[in-house]
């Protein structure tokens, strides 16, 4: 199976830690292709006080991408979209409408990040605000926040607030914990969306076909379709995505 969508990445060069130049974005690119993607939302991290490259920036950087990758045949198939991989404040819903950050392919999807150790009463409190405001939150790699991971109950509760959730491709390579709750996930249908969060072309590159292959394996071509392809097409047409 080929044509995925990758909905978190960092590919764009020189807005956050990921990318250095336009070089190695366009190498990103080309393990992109050889990996079957075929669409991809570049989300850049707006993390205020840390990473908060200016939106006239990333759009300029976007524009920059997307002129050079056409010189090349190969690249030149990959669509890009813009998103951003936002880290929660209760201010979040204010800079979406203000445009300080946008939200997945110009769609009411939102990518959000949280800290790995924050309680889940204040992730909880992120979603239901950042609902509240009209979005649609895609909760990034949810496998890495401890208080979520020790009780499936609490992605139930993210779950009815109104969270999509999406896992790392390099999950079946991680530790027992995170790979054991991305398991459940699965196997539960609890999740929604695979992405790479490819920040280089070394150890994390752009992969999908091996975490792809294995979820077709134990889950289903159906659920593989359904993160890799299917959802991500409803986020990038704005489509609502039941819960």
């Amino acid at each position: 199976m080929t044509g995925f969508t990758d909905i978190h990445c960092h590919v764009l060069p020189k807005v956050d830690d990921g990318s250095r130049s336009m070089e190695q974005s366009l190498e990103m690119l080309r393990v992109m292709r050889d990996e079957g993607i075929t669409q991809a939302i570049l989300t850049p991290h707006y993390h205020g006080g840390y990473m908060q490259t200016e939106i006239e920036t990333v759009r300029t950087r976007f524009d920059e991408l997307n002129e050079a990758r056409l010189e090349y045949y190969d690249l030149s198939m990959i669509e890009l979209y813009l998103g951003s991989e936002v880290y929660y404040y209760p201010s979040v819903p204010e800079w979406l409408a203000e445009g300080r950050v946008s939200t997945m392919a110009g769609s009411d999807y939102v990518l959000l990040e949280f800290g790995f150790t924050m309680e889940r009463r204040m992730i909880f409190e992120g979603v239901s605000t950042v609902v509240n405001a009209g979005y649609l939150p895609i909760i990034a790699h949810v496998e890495r926040y401890e208080d979520i991971i020790s009780d499936m109950k609490c992605v139930d509760e993210l779950i009815s607030r109104g969270a999509y959730l999406q896992i790392n491709s390099e999950i079946f390579s991680s530790g027992f914990r995170m790979k054991s709750f991305a398991k459940k996930l699965l196997k539960s249908g609890r999740v929604h969306f695979l992405a790479t969060d490819a920040h280089s072309t070394g150890r994390r590159a752009p992969r999908l076909a091996e975490a792809a292959g294995y979820i077709t394996k134990h889950y289903g071509e159906d659920l593989c379709r359904k993160l890799l392809i299917d959802n991500p097409a409803k986020v990038i047409c704005n489509e609502y995505i039941p819960l």
